[in-house]
């Protein structure tokens, strides 16, 4: 078992209370607004205390030593380019096992995105599915910005 997947279901315990309660109060997109945001920056916290080297080419990222538990199929590898699947994801099986895939994408999949935006600036990153959302795979897609 993953420690970071165990780490996600404890947390799972309490952030789904707490985004049914604020959906309840401010509504459903505010409320994801404002978790997401939080959780994302909580991430790059995390990423940032274990180090990382700033706009790196993907293929060198370790995951920060998370050790996420995902099997990757990698579709681009250049200087340019690269690109992977997700074609199994403990997280996204988790929560559409408990019935709560649209939080699992905060708590998740949400986290990318700034992520991202943080550790790599000189690259575009796009993702267009995902498995929390039902897809067969994730499709992560980083391009080198031009100077």
């Amino acid at each position: 078992m993953s420690k970071v997947l165990d780490a996600t279901k404890i947390q799972a315990r309490a952030v789904i209370p707490i985004v049914k309660a604020l959906e309840a109060e401010i509504g459903r997109e505010r409320a994801h607004e404002i978790v997401g945001r939080a959780i994302g920056q909580s991430y790059i916290g995390v990423r940032e205390q274990r180090g990382f080297e700033l706009d790196s080419h993907p293929r060198t990222d370790d995951d920060g030593g998370l050790e996420f538990p995902v099997e990757r199929q990698i579709v681009e590898d250049s200087e340019q380019r690269f690109g992977f699947n997700v074609t199994d994801c403990a997280f996204a099986d988790y929560f559409r096992r408990i019935g709560e895939p649209e939080i699992g994408a905060l708590m998740t999949c949400g986290v990318d995105f700034p992520a991202e935006a943080r550790m790599r600036p000189g690259w575009t990153f796009e993702r267009t599915q995902t498995r929390m959302q039902g897809a067969g795979y994730c499709d992560f897609r980083w391009r080198k910005k031009k100077c």
